[in-house]
């Protein structure tokens, strides 16, 4: 099944009878200011508040590209301290596209409570490299162990705040080249952690924690894919953090069966 969705300023195309419509899509910041969202980060509402167990082994999936619709818009700030190795102005990928097609755009599965095992490897690294976080979306499975692994010969101060909270769950500190520092605080529970720099404060990354193994980030071309799928009927979100919320898509997944969600964004 091929499902074509175009999320404009309101969610306006012709769906097939298996999909509902979802809330436009909205703003998250404006131009040339990084926005820090109120409680502490972005609310996307991961975690299905149940207990995920294994099932048998389900060969379906879901893959598609989601693309940008309008001109990308990232900002531009001032670096000040440690221009040397950061630049003199930091031009911050907010929205980085091939052509078209973005990337670091989140996609899940929402509230699924049985499937495929977690993955074996909960290890994860989140490098700091000229003073920005890579990669900029991660998503990972909850009891993982974040490392911290920095490139560079100047302190960083890396705070990382669940969504909803006012305080970090956890704060990192790194003062030279070829630092690790791990932690298993970052993605101890379900929910979205936005990661700060107290030191660079337009450097930004996001940490997806989910207590189930189908998500999924986007590559240098848009792409994705979850599989694993039990055939169902599945209600598909897909984040970028220039949306305040979520976009979501019903898809159906038959036996054994294949299906192909695009979206194109635009904020």
């Amino acid at each position: 099944m091929k499902l074509k969705l175009f999320f404009v300023v309101a969610l306006l195309s012709s769906l097939p009878a298996c999909s509902e419509r979802s809330d436009a899509a909205v703003p998250r910041g404006a131009r040339g200011r990084i926005v820090d969202s109120s409680g502490g980060t972005v609310a996307l509402g991961i975690g299905s508040g149940n207990a995920y167990s294994t099932s048998r082994t389900a060969s379906g999936a879901i893959s598609g590209t989601i693309s940008l619709q309008g001109t990308p818009r990232d900002s531009i700030v001032a670096v000040g301290r440690d221009a040397k190795l950061c630049g003199d102005s930091a031009h911050v990928h907010e929205t980085l596209t091939n052509g078209t097609s973005l990337a670091n755009a989140l996609v899940w599965i929402d509230d699924i409570s049985a499937g495929k095992p977690f993955p074996d490897e909960r290890r994860q690294t989140l490098t700091i490299d000229r003073c920005r976080f890579e990669p900029r979306v991660m998503a990972v499975v909850t009891k993982s162990t974040i490392n911290v692994f920095s490139k560079d010969k100047v302190a960083h101060g890396a705070r990382f705040f669940r969504e909803g909270a006012e305080q970090p769950v956890e704060t990192i500190h790194t003062v030279d080249e070829g630092q690790i520092v791990p932690s298993e605080k970052i993605a101890a529970q379900p929910g979205i952690v936005e990661v700060r720099c107290s030191e660079h404060p337009f450097a930004r990354a996001y940490i997806a924690v989910f207590d189930h193994p189908y998500f999924a980030v986007t590559d240098a071309h848009g792409a994705f894919t979850i599989d694993g799928l039990p055939p169902g009927t599945y209600t598909v979100k897909v984040w970028h953090e220039r949306l305040v919320k979520p976009v979501e898509q019903r898809v159906v997944v038959g036996p054994n069966g294949a299906s192909r969600l695009d979206a194109a964004l635009t904020f």
